[in-house]
């Protein structure tokens, strides 16, 4: 995975957008190499924010409702997703699961960004002119 490598989507505040969005990761990183957990992360995690911007945000109804950009560099993945919704800092205002609660017993929300935050190595939540911005990054384990 040589280089610097960059991806840029758009998608409509449609549900449907995700698994588009999900075939197009997959087939850039087989292109430029990226370990498969990069794609199987990087999609795990843009499914759970993307259905939050659209089943919570009151986004519009434009092509580009939500932007993703991905970026490697220096083998560390760095995934932005902006949306012009709601305010919502995932990080801070999600629920938090307990994980240790039988299934039937756990209240329901805050487990998928439970998986977004153990999957990232960082990330990270910016309200800037009225756009939700997150950010998450992933170090590549064949460094």
């Amino acid at each position: 995975m040589p280089g610097q490598q960059t991806l840029t989507l758009a998608l409509r505040n449609d549900l449907t957008e995700i698994s588009r969005i999900a075939d197009e990761i997959e087939a850039f990183g087989e292109a430029h190499d990226w370990e498969m957990q990069w794609i199987y992360n990087t999609n795990l995690a843009l499914d759970e924010l993307i259905t939050n911007s659209i089943s919570y945000g009151e986004l519009d109804d434009r092509d580009d409702a939500i932007r993703v950009m991905l970026h490697v560099d220096d083998g560390t993945l760095t995934v932005v997703m902006e949306d012009d919704g709601a305010p919502f800092n995932p990080f801070e205002e999600a629920p938090v699961p307990d994980i240790d609660a039988d299934v039937d017993d756990r209240n329901i929300g805050g487990l998928g960004v439970f998986f977004v935050k153990t999957i990232a190595s960082d990330y990270n939540y910016q309200r800037i002119d009225g756009i939700n911005r997150v950010t998450l990054v992933q170090e590549s384990k064949e460094q």
